[in-house]
Formats: C-alpha cells, structure tokens, sequence
C-alpha cells in the first residue's frame, strides 16, 4: 500500500509553519518587551499545572484500590497540591523559586555538556577504539554558555526573578519562530522544485 501525496500538502504545511513561525515570533517579542508579565503569567501557570496534577494524584491515591502505591501517590499529590496553591498565592515568591530552579537546571546541565564534551576528546575515543567525535566544540560551547546562564541567574537573585523567566521564554519563542519560517521556506521550496521537476 502506497500513500501519494500532492503538492497541495507540501504548500499547506509550509503555511501553517508560517503562522506557527509569525505567532511564536510575536509571542517571543513580547516577552522580551514585557518580561515581568510574562514571567508572572509562566509562575501562574505553573501553579495551575502543579495544582491539576496534585488532584488527580489525590484521587487516583484515594480512588484507585491500589493499596500499595495509596502512600507515595497520595504524599506525591499533596506536594503537587501544595506547590502549585503557593505559586498561585504568592506569585512573586514563586517566580523566585522558579528562576532559582532554572539557575540550578542551567548549571547541572551546563556541566554536564562540558563533562561529555570532555570524555569526547580525541584520546579518549582513540583509546575506546573509536573515531573521534565531531562536534565536541560545540557541546563543549553549549556547556559554558548554560554554565554561564545559570551563574548569572543564581548571582542575580531576587533581583532577576521579576524578568528572567520572561526573558528567556520570550528569546526561545523568538529562535523558534525563526526557525519555523526558515523550515516554511524550505519546504516551500521543496515543493516548487518538484512541481517544476
């Protein structure tokens, strides 16, 4: 069985990857141009997140006869519970535990990636008996760059809190969008290509 497709489908892709692109791009400026909102919409969210999954923890702890697992799953829901009421009580305390956890994710990974860029140097692989890497710089450049992100953001607490998770979303949105358009042109192209083929 075969499926075809026709260069209607390429083109309505290519569309909807512009919109998706023009819409994250939008999202991702105003998140640069207004960051404490958008930092406080992210902790609000979150909250509201943490709160829906400690209810159906609660219930499935409660509800599902599984006597076994009843403890942890009702322990689990009760601290989803609790952390999620807090974000949504006390925003701003929540937005600083928030960038102090992203400080922290920044970091852990940031030595990790130089960890494994470290263990891919050419010695090493020659001596496991295998090629050597390519690529090591650049994982070796995303360490230091998280590293020194998470630095930045542990050093600048509380005073960064109030825009840093803004910030940061609203520049991923922003290369998202980008690459979005980018992949729009591209199969764009594609699809001209093979119609003119």
């Amino acid at each position: 069985m075969t499926f075809e497709t026709s260069a209607a489908d390429p083109r309505r892709l290519s569309r909807w990857l512009w919109i998706a692109g023009l819409a994250s791009i939008l999202l991702g400026l105003a998140g640069i141009a207004f960051p404490f909102l958008v930092t406080l919409a992210a902790g609000l969210l979150f909250g509201a997140v943490l709160v829906a999954l400690g209810v159906v923890q609660v219930l499935r702890g409660l509800l599902s006869g599984d006597v076994a697992a009843r403890g942890p799953t009702l322990l689990f829901g009760a601290a989803a519970l609790a952390g999620g009421a807090m974000l949504l009580l006390y925003p701003p305390e929540g937005v600083l535990t928030l960038t102090a956890l992203i400080a922290a994710f920044f970091l852990v990974g940031g030595m990790t990636k130089l960890l494994g860029a470290w263990q891919l140097r050419d010695a090493r692989m020659r001596a496991l008996g295998l090629a050597p890497a390519s690529g090591r710089g650049w994982l070796a450049l995303s360490g230091a760059l998280s590293l020194a992100l998470g630095l930045l953001l542990l050093l600048g607490l509380p005073d960064v809190a109030t825009w840093a998770l803004g910030l940061l979303l609203g520049v991923d949105l922003l290369f998202l969008g980008m690459s979005e358009i980018a992949l729009a042109m591209g199969v764009a192209r594609a699809a001209d290509d093979g119609v003119t083929a």
